[in-house]
């Protein structure tokens, strides 16, 4: 979670080692950034093996940050996961030293080597003393002062080329491609860069909308980038990942609502994504031939503004899934999708697409204010009625696991 009081911060579900099978309780397990700036936006690299993050601020630049080979041991400590020594064969940071002016991050390495960019202080009386971090590999919950200076991540890489602050960033599910945006009142400032992760150089500038990309996000086979935007259009773009870095086209704009577009998401069994807008509505369109978009269904009108949308699938004969709506007044809901695709492989007619809302969450549950962001997580058993869990973010500054089942 990111916070506007300039940290981010990992929560994880920890686990007793005497009982493992007791109540799970949620704990703060890292606290990886301590910025001088309020933290926008953030993407975790995906793909096995990455334990890395990207995140935007009130600055022109994106910073990355690697995970600890500390972090990495507590987090199977918490888990209780096995061991896997060849897991964390590369990783070569232990952990990470806050610089004096507290905008970067210097790593210490495993053998004790120092980091090419540290700088030496100039004695115990320097302006530019701070302590030292002692890197650790916790076997309780970690209490606040550990949190704060001794699991740091070390900044690996920064980004430059946005002409304003930042406000979106996303990550496609293969982990090789990084979207970015940034607050814009023009359409040369409001175009979104790709990033090639790992050299994590500049692969595209995409170009369609004429102010702040609000929101974005990869289809599931990582084929098409949405974007959505205060300027009331959802763009499509093709991406293509290659050899020599991305390339990417224009599949199609639209005015898709009458106030600005907050949120969207993909339906993670195909091409079909919604949209969510300061208008009250729910949009659900699909892509069609690669070239244009369908409107497909509008969910009755709610009665706040559309904030946060998170798509989950559960059904992919029937192309079933849950749309979970997060609203400006900090409610919750879930709807039930299904339908909308061809009868039979012979068949180019659809099959009808249906929308119903299947709950609305207890206000008491529920967010106070706004609902930033809502993510679902699927479950590691293949049950279809096995409980799935939905994780939010409000302006009331808290973060909320959800268990859901569908009956």
């Amino acid at each position: 979670s990111m916070f506007i009081m300039q940290t981010a911060r990992i929560f994880a579900p920890w686990r007793s080692h005497v009982n493992p099978g007791d109540v799970i309780c949620w704990r703060e397990i890292a606290r990886p950034q301590i910025h001088g700036h309020d933290i926008n936006c953030v993407a975790f690299v995906q793909g096995t093996g990455n334990h890395r993050f990207v995140c935007g601020a009130d600055e022109k630049v994106c910073r990355v940050f690697e995970a600890t080979l500390s972090f990495l041991r507590t987090l199977q400590e918490a888990t209780l996961l096995k061991p896997d020594n060849e897991d964390f064969d590369d990783v070569q940071v232990l952990g990470a030293n806050m610089s004096a002016l507290g905008l970067s991050q210097k790593p210490i390495y495993t053998h004790g080597k120092e980091s090419p960019s540290s700088a030496s202080n100039d004695g115990p009386d320097s302006m530019e003393t701070i302590p030292d971090a002692v890197p650790t590999v916790f076997t309780e919950p970690p209490v606040e002062d550990q949190l704060a200076w001794n699991t740091l991540w070390p900044e690996s890489h920064k980004l430059y080329g946005h002409g304003n602050e930042l406000f979106s960033i996303c990550c496609d599910h293969a982990g090789k491609l990084v979207a970015s945006s940034c607050k814009a009142q023009s359409a040369p400032v409001a175009e979104i860069w790709l990033w090639e992760v790992g050299t994590w150089k500049a692969v595209g500038r995409l170009q369609s909308h004429n102010l702040t990309v609000t929101q974005m996000e990869f289809s599931s086979d990582n084929a098409f980038l949405l974007s959505v935007s205060r300027d009331r259009h959802l763009s499509v773009f093709s991406i293509k990942k290659t050899e020599e870095g991305a390339q990417h086209h224009l599949v199609t704009k639209h005015e898709a609502h009458k106030r600005i577009i907050w949120a969207c998401s993909w339906n993670p069994f195909g091409y079909e994504f919604a949209t969510g807008s300061r208008d009250k509505t729910v949009k659900i369109w699909c892509v069609q031939d690669a070239s244009s978009v369908k409107l497909l269904a509008t969910l009755p009108q709610f009665r706040e503004s559309v904030t946060a949308l998170a798509w989950t699938g559960r059904d992919r004969a029937r192309n079933a899934g849950i749309i979970a709506v997060g609203m400006d007044n900090g409610l919750i809901e879930l709807w039930s999708v299904s339908g909308g695709r061809a009868a039979s492989d012979s068949s180019s007619d659809l099959s009808p697409f249906s929308v119903a809302c299947m709950l609305r969450f207890d206000p008491l549950l529920c967010h106070v204010s706004t609902v930033h962001r809502l993510r679902w997580q699927k479950p590691d058993s293949a049950d279809e009625k096995a409980a799935i869990e939905l994780s939010s973010c409000g302006s009331d500054h808290c973060v909320r696991v959800f268990a859901v089942r569908d009956t």
